[in-house]
C-alpha cells in the first residue's frame, strides 16, 4: 500500500498536518523543510522592510562616528561618548537585519506583523534615546571615582537638559537619528501591511528537543544573578569620594558597554531556555549547551576582567561581594551548558540514527 502523503508530517504541536520535520538531506540536520528559502520566500518581503535595511546601514554608519563637539574636550565619538545609547543604536539596527534577513530566508521566528513590531519599538526607543542625548549631552560630570553620580542628578545618567553643558551637534548623529527614525517607522508600517498580517511564523526547530532540564534551569538562574548582582542596585565597587567618604558603584554607569553585553547574554539564555521548554528550541540539545556554554564563559571572562581592572583604577577602589556573585553566575551558566552538552551528546551517541525505509 502507497504511503499516505500525509506520512512524517506534524504540526508544531504533534497533532497530523504541516511541517516536516525528519532530517533533510543536504539542508542540515533538524531544520524543518517549511522554513528552508523556497522561490516564494522573498514574497514575505515588503518595501518597507528594506527601508528598515537602510536604516540599519545608517545606524551603523553613524557609530563609526563623531556625535559632538564639547569646549575644552573635544571631539566625542558615538562609542565613548554615549555608551547606553550607542547600544541602543546597535541593538536596533542588529533586530532590523537579523529579522529582515530571517522574512527573506522564510524563516521569521514570529509572524510578520510581530516582526515589523520589533523592529520599529526598539527602532524607537533608540530614537527617544538618541533624541534625549541631543538635547541633554552626558558631559556635565566626570565618572572618576571621587564623587558618585545619582539618577536625575547627573547628566551620565539623567538630568534635565538646563543642567548639561554645551554641546556642538556634529553630522554623525544626525545620520543616526535619521537611521533610527528609518528603522522605526519603516517597522510600524510594515507591521501594519497586509503582507505582514498574512505571513505565519517559520522558526526553524531542532528534530531533537532538548526540553527542559535541570542544567537548563541551573542556566536561567545563573544568567539572572550576573546581571541582577552586578548591574542594578548591589554594590560592585567602592571608591573613596574627595572628602574620604565612601561611593557605592554598580557596575552599571562605570562599565557601560559591558552592562549591556551581560544584559544582552541574560536576555539571550532566556529566550533560548524558554524556547527549550516549550519544544521550540531551534537547537539541538547538545547545540544548545555548547551555546549556552560560550555565552557563560563570555560573560565570565568580561565581567572577571573589570574586577581584576576597575574602571577607576585599582588604587583606592575595592571589590564587592556583588561582583563576585555576578562572576559565579555567569561560571555556573558556563558549567550548566558544559554538562547539558556533554550529557545530551552522550545521550546521542548511544541512540542510533534512524535508517531510512526501516521499521
Amino acid at each position: 500500500m502507497a504511503p499516505s502523503r500525509c506520512e512524517g508530517w506534524q504540526d508544531r504541536g504533534g497533532r497530523g498536518t504541516g511541517v516536516r520535520t525528519d532530517d533533510i538531506k543536504g539542508g542540515g540536520r533538524g531544520w524543518p523543510r517549511d522554513v528552508r528559502a523556497s522561490p516564494d520566500a522573498m514574497a514575505r518581503m515588503t518595501t518597507w522592510l528594506w527601508v528598515a535595511l537602510a536604516g540599519a546601514v545608517l545606524q551603523l554608519v553613524a557609530l563609526g562616528t563623531d556625535f559632538y563637539n564639547v569646549k575644552g574636550q573635544g571631539a566625542k565619538g558615538a562609542w565613548l561618548g554615549v555608551p547606553h545609547t550607542s547600544d541602543l543604536i546597535l541593538l536596533s539596527a542588529l533586530v532590523a537585519i537579523v529579522l529582515v534577513a530571517f522574512t527573506a530566508a522564510g524563516r521569521n521566528p514570529v509572524r510578520g506583523r510581530n516582526v515589523g513590531l520589533a523592529i520599529g519599538i526598539v527602532g524607537l526607543l533608540a530614537a527617544l534615546q538618541l533624541g534625549y542625548r541631543m538635547i541633554a549631552p552626558p558631559f556635565g560630570a566626570s565618572i572618576s571615582g571621587d564623587q558618585t553620580i545619582e539618577i536625575f542628578g547627573g547628566c551620565q545618567w539623567y538630568c534635565a537638559p538646563g543642567d548639561a553643558v554645551d554641546a556642538k551637534l556634529l553630522t554623525g548623529i544626525w545620520i543616526a537619528l535619521a537611521g533610527c527614525v528609518l528603522v522605526a517607522s519603516a517597522g510600524f508600517l510594515h507591521a501594519f501591511s497586509r503582507r505582514a498580517r498574512e505571513t505565519p511564523a517559520s522558526p526553524p526547530m531542532a528534530t531533537e528537543q532538548p526540553g527542559m532540564t535541570p542544567w537548563l534551569g541551573l542556566a536561567g538562574i545563573g544568567a539572572v544573578a550576573q546581571f541582577i548582582f552586578g548591574y542594578t542596585l548591589f554594590t560592585v565597587y567602592t571608591t573613596k569620594a574627595t572628602d574620604g567618604s565612601d561611593v557605592n558603584w554598580s557596575g552599571w554607569i562605570p562599565t557601560a558597554h559591558l552592562s549591556s553585553l551581560v544584559l544582552a547574554i541574560t536576555v539571550i539564555v532566556l529566550l533560548l531556555i524558554r524556547a527549550a521548554s516549550r519544544g521550540r528550541s531551534p537547537l539541538s540539545p547538545s547545540a544548545l549547551g555548547g551555546v549556552l556554554a560560550v555565552l557563560g564563559v563570555v560573560a565570565g571572562a568580561r565581567i572577571s576582567y573589570r574586577l581584576v581592572e576597575p574602571p577607576f583604577g585599582s588604587d583606592g577602589t575595592s571589590i564587592g561581594i556583588a561582583g563576585y556573585l555576578s562572576v559565579a553566575g555567569a561560571v555556573l551558566v558556563a558549567i550548566a551548558g558544559i554538562v547539558q552538552a556533554a550529557r545530551s551528546s552522550h545521550r546521542e551517541e548511544r541512540t542510533p540514527e534512524a535508517v531510512p525505509g526501516s521499521t
